[in-house]
């Protein structure tokens, strides 16, 4: 999957407000910079450039103004895309305009060589954005399949409207430009167990229809008591493919793929054209992973942890749901993954196996209950809701307690979830901090 986000909401405004400010056609630019080395273009804008009205002629750019953006490109190392807006929808591109993207597509990929050229076109509020590459001794062109705002409301600016009765129910929380929004969202939902089954089971439900699903185990008797994809007649069956049947029953249209866990063997570029990463894992090795992939990829990341403790009275039981996306802390500012963890899980396999006969990691697996599990998934969901309806930003960071552990003395025992104050970034953060 192709991608453009725009991790600075302001970028977006900016170039929206000018091209919609005019009474005729105006034109703006976005720098980008790839985010991925992989097959799929996927490019973060970087900063915008408005033209203004004296160097638009005839509805075309003077050759000022054009050799200008291309100079600065090519000064800045970056590719470009240019935008300009029609009076009524659907977004599409013109007669007028289709004479000239050609040319102006093997001029501007043979100047800025390695880099996407791009040309968006605005109308009724959505876009439409394609881009050209350099491959293989000519020009290919392909419509870039999500183009993002990644701001406190996460919006899908090329998602096309819909129109389903199954959600006549939740449009006043989710609202309409929302559900468009889940309905094209890419996911891909990383673990198929206690956690990732309320989750898949969720997506399913509120409306996601794009959804890969990563995990390697299968259905043992012991997973039976929270994993509310399975029954008794799943043992020994993929976790993954259980979720996937699932989800189909409950949304028959629904595009749910199934993929081998992940390891850190597993390419990065893999994983950086989704538009939203959801971590339902056990161990901290994989957070630091998708951790990772979040940060150099802008690409939004769930995390969802759950725990119990039963070597304290009474038993601490709870977990945590931590949003990972641009400009905000990452797992490792909130001091979240433990680096033994990390580090054993990226040894070779063979290494692995020496340190468990030398006694590291083989503690028994903590206890887990379904209500915790579901507790924690449908937090982050309604964040995830709360995020594309626009209504309020998302929370960086819940604490989900159960047993009271984290409540103030004098607090009335009970279940409850927690907002942990939102913080910045930390500065020095070795995983996130940019120059």
């Amino acid at each position: 999957m192709s991608a453009i986000r725009f991790t600075n909401p302001d970028h977006w405004n900016t170039l929206e407000g000018h091209l919609v400010g005019g009474d005729h056609e105006r034109y703006a630019f976005a720098f980008t910079r790839p985010l991925s080395a992989g097959d799929e273009v996927v490019v973060e804008v970087v900063d915008v450039v408005l033209i203004p009205d004296d160097e638009v002629q005839l509805h075309r750019l003077a050759g000022e103004a054009m050799d200008r953006v291309h100079n600065d490109a090519i000064k800045g190392g970056l590719g470009v895309v240019e935008f300009h807006r029609h009076p009524a929808g659907p977004p599409r591109f013109s007669g007028t305009d289709e004479d000239g993207l050609a040319p102006m597509a093997s001029y501007v990929t043979g100047i800025l060589p390695g880099r996407a050229y791009g040309a968006g076109v605005l109308a009724d509020g959505r876009v439409r954005v394609d881009h050209w590459q350099s491959r293989h001794g000519s020009v290919e062109r392909s419509t870039f399949d999500s183009v993002t705002v990644l701001g406190d409301h996460y919006r899908i600016l090329n998602a096309p409207k819909t129109s389903a009765p199954t959600f006549d129910r939740q449009l006043d929380l989710v609202t309409a430009q929302g559900q468009d929004a889940l309905a094209v969202m890419r996911v891909a939902l990383v673990g198929a167990g206690g956690t990732g089954s309320h989750m898949g089971v969720g997506l399913a439900y509120l409306g996601f229809r794009d959804v890969v699903v990563y995990d390697g185990d299968r259905i043992e008797l012991s997973n039976l008591n929270r994993t509310v994809t399975a029954d008794p007649s799943d043992l020994g069956a993929p976790k993954a493919l259980v979720a996937q049947r699932r989800m189909r029953e409950i949304a028959p249209g629904m595009r749910v793929e199934t993929r081998p866990p992940i390891t850190p063997a597993t390419p990065k570029a893999n994983l950086a054209d989704f538009d939203l990463i959801i971590g339902c894992v056990d161990h901290d090795g994989v957070r630091d992973y998708l951790n990772d992939v979040a940060v150099t990829t802008a690409t939004p990341y769930l995390d969802i942890a759950t725990g119990v403790d039963t070597k304290v009275t009474p038993p601490a039981v709870g977990g945590h749901v931590v949003l990972v996306r641009p400009g905000h802390p990452c797992l490792h500012c909130h001091d979240l993954l433990d680096p033994a963890e990390v580090g054993s899980w990226t040894k070779p396999p063979d290494q692995q196996i020496l340190d468990y006969q030398h006694g590291y990691g083989t503690g028994v697996p903590n206890p887990s209950v379904v209500y915790l599990n579901a507790m924690a998934s449908y937090a982050g969901l309604a964040e995830i809701a709360a995020w594309v309806s626009g209504h309020r930003p998302p929370a960086q960071f819940l604490q989900v307690d159960l047993n009271s552990s984290l409540a103030k003395r004098g607090t009335p025992p009970g279940s409850r979830i927690v907002v942990n104050t939102p913080t910045g970034a930390v500065s020095t953060c070795f995983a996130c901090a940019r120059p």
